[in-house]
């Protein structure tokens, strides 16, 4: 009876650590801006913040039909990230992680007192330093959409052009992703399997060391 007891454990423990689901880590999911009208929107359908920069990317937080809920820039440097509404026609998913995802393009502003804004005292004209986004057009001028003193606004785009960026992978590739969109299984999961498999081996020395010997006559 003891026997068959052991034999059932060791059974049962090696079915769960073989059948056992993997649980693979969530990759972030990215989008590249196709074309120059790849706007971002705090709302949908309202007026746009600025185009994406184009062949730059954006971080897909949410799909909802025919449109991402975006995040573009990170918390970094002079930059800080915004999120907002893309419409996907205007971008396509990227295979893996991009290796240069947002454009990192620090400007300084020289603006004259009447442009001065009002988070800084009047001056006949300023120096600041500020992280551009992108560009919207008004009245057919493009105006930058930019970061300076923790303040948003525009100014005129008078920037000139940015580098291209290049697709990081093909779908071909698949940036090494597996099909379910993950890198490989977690700490949790190969942690079970390694556990349920040492547990297997730990019973079976503990019934073997402890096994009485069976005395003749």
């Amino acid at each position: 009876m003891k026997r068959l007891t052991v034999a059932i454990i060791c059974v049962i423990l090696i079915m769960t650590a073989t059948s056992f689901t993997p649980v693979f880590a969530a990759s972030p999911t990215y989008a590249r801006a196709i074309d120059k009208v790849a706007y971002l929107y705090e709302e949908k359908n309202e007026n746009p913040l600025f185009a994406v920069p184009y062949t730059y990317y954006v971080q897909i937080l949410r799909d909802e039909g025919e449109w991402y809920f975006v995040r573009y820039a990170d918390d970094a440097g002079v930059y800080r990230a915004v999120d907002g509404y893309c419409e996907k026609k205007h971008f396509e998913l990227e295979y893996g992680t991009p290796e240069n995802i947002y454009l990192n393009r620090p400007v300084t502003l020289s603006l004259p007192a009447g442009e001065t804004p009002p988070f800084v005292p009047a001056a006949t004209q300023l120096s600041l330093d500020a992280a551009y986004y992108g560009a919207v057009d008004w009245a057919n001028t493009p105006y930058a959409y930019v970061l300076c003193h923790g303040s948003f606004f525009y100014v005129k785009d008078e920037f000139g052009e940015y580098a291209y960026n290049p697709p990081t992978h093909t779908p071909d590739d698949n940036g090494g992703n597996t099909e379910s969109g993950g890198t490989g299984l977690n700490f949790a999961s190969i942690a079970f399997i390694v556990i349920a498999s040492l547990s297997v081996v730990v019973i079976l020395i503990i019934y073997f060391t402890t096994k009485k010997p069976r005395i003749d006559g």
